[in-house]
């Protein structure tokens, strides 16, 4: 008897693409815009996803032509819907991008963190550029595996930490080349957001994973965990809550590191660590993030810049210890408040960031885009100023109008220390890494971590994890 075997066009695109059989040559010209605009196909259309749609669409450079979410009868998601009416709808990215193959120029990927990394894989795969937010992979693995996919087929790629294209990014960049903040005094580097999360509300006491719920009609759970190791559904991991859970998000420091550690990352030249170290730990506990710790990460010298710590401070009363002149900084216009939180004028503290010379001065300055300044008051130099912004940027990039200003050669380093950060967090010790060989030195434990928690990928979502 002869046995009937089906293949996808799906699994045969990627199996193929995977051995080499025809290797996909990505788009290194303008993809073909029939009215003008990129037509966006969008993963994730609820919370934070919604307002980047809605951002992308008010550049007036994108058609909305897909839309893709694993809850679609959620009321995060109604919005959406509401306004595309006539756009594609699904659950699952992969169907989505089988049935929308030649009727799309790019993919914005806004679900989860731990949910980005196969959506941005199969799309490059494909050779559509992808905007992803932030932080880009939920493991150190995914990273690397994103930078080498995206050289490999040669697309446009755009981390979403949209402030690396307002005047934080403009400020630094002409500062640095022109030698306004010299690298070679650099003394201190601090990056800090204290106010509340969400993981606060249990206080650390967290024993167990959460028990199995019934789930909501129509959400594909089975898509929504993707490349992640199975958990039950419950309320505690959805609607944002995925943040808290070592095995799903990223905790503050992938959320805000994002926004305010960029800059400084980039243009400083920071690289890799060689440790990080933590202290200050309160609330520590193996399922979620912990109430309260600090974090060094070690650089060694790098050109004229010399060996420096990156200060990370969370909690809502773990408070660096800041430098004369030190001012509040006020929410900018294109800064979204944290979450139930509130300026602290009093503490005169805001999520961002500030850093010193041998000479004595500092910087400092917010999150996102916020422009920095010296903290003694002494004017700062002009600079070039902003055009277009990060959505902008990358849909004229789709376009071959401009380079992407955090594609994932840069975004992706970062995100990585990220990882590295989130990595000590859950182990609650100090580790020394090597930048050479990117291990983590005599511990086998965190050096697992790299690629995630026991039991990923998934089974069935190995095919991701294939450049």
């Amino acid at each position: 008897m002869k046995m009937k075997i089906e293949v996808s066009r799906r699994s045969f695109m990627m199996s193929a693409l995977a051995a080499g059989a025809f290797p996909y040559i990505g788009c290194t010209s303008a993809p073909k815009c029939p009215d003008g605009k990129v037509r966006l196909a969008c993963v994730g259309i609820g919370q934070q996803a919604w307002n980047d749609i809605k951002a992308f669409e008010a550049t007036g450079l994108a058609t909305i032509a897909a839309l893709c979410d694993t809850d679609l009868d959620g009321k995060q998601c109604a919005a959406a819907l509401k306004k595309y009416p006539a756009a594609p709808r699904f659950r699952d990215f992969r169907k989505m991008l089988d049935a929308m193959d030649g009727k799309i120029d790019a993919v914005a990927v806004m679900n989860p963190d731990f949910s980005h990394f196969p959506a941005l894989m199969a799309a490059m795969k494909r050779g559509l550029p992808v905007f992803s937010e932030k932080p880009l992979a939920h493991t150190f693995e995914e990273c690397e595996l994103l930078m080498a996919a995206a050289k490999k087929y040669g697309v446009a790629t755009q981390m979403g930490n949209q402030g690396h294209s307002g005047n934080n990014y403009h400020q630094f960049k002409h500062y640095v080349e022109t030698g306004v903040l010299d690298v070679s005094k650099l003394t201190r580097l601090c990056a800090h957001m204290n106010n509340g999360r969400r993981w606060h509300k249990w206080n650390g006491k967290v024993s167990a994973f959460p028990t199995g719920e019934q789930m909501p009609k129509g959400l594909d759970w089975d898509t929504w965990l993707g490349t992640a190791a199975h958990h039950d559904y419950s309320k505690d991991y959805v609607q944002g809550e995925w943040r808290s859970w070592f095995d799903f998000g990223n905790g503050c420091l992938g959320d805000w590191g994002a926004h305010t550690m960029d800059t400084m990352h980039r243009f400083f030249d920071l690289g890799l660590p060689t440790e990080v170290q933590i202290k200050d730990v309160q609330g520590w506990n193996p399922f979620v993030f912990p109430m309260q710790d600090t974090l060094i990460f070690k650089f060694g010298a790098k050109g004229r810049r010399p060996a420096l710590d990156l200060e990370w401070y969370e909690g809502v009363k773990n408070l660096p210890q800041l430098p004369k002149g030190h001012r509040f900084v006020d929410w900018g216009q294109d800064i979204p408040a944290a979450k139930g939180s509130t300026a602290d004028k009093a503490r005169k503290l805001n999520p961002g960031k500030f850093f010193g010379f041998a000479d004595g001065t500092f910087w400092q300055g917010g999150s996102h885009g916020a422009a920095i300044f010296r903290c003694d008051g002494e004017k700062a130099p002009e600079y070039p100023k902003p055009g277009s912004n990060h959505y902008a940027n990358f849909l004229l990039a789709v376009m071959g109008k401009e380079q992407t200003r955090s594609p994932f050669s840069v975004s992706g380093p970062l995100s990585e220390v990220f990882c590295l950060g989130c990595i000590a967090q859950r182990l609650n010790r100090s580790f020394k890494f090597d930048p050479a060989t990117k291990t983590v030195v005599g511990d086998d434990e965190a050096n697992a971590l790299l690629k995630g928690s026991k039991g990923t990928p998934r089974k069935g979502w190995e095919e991701f994890y294939k450049v």
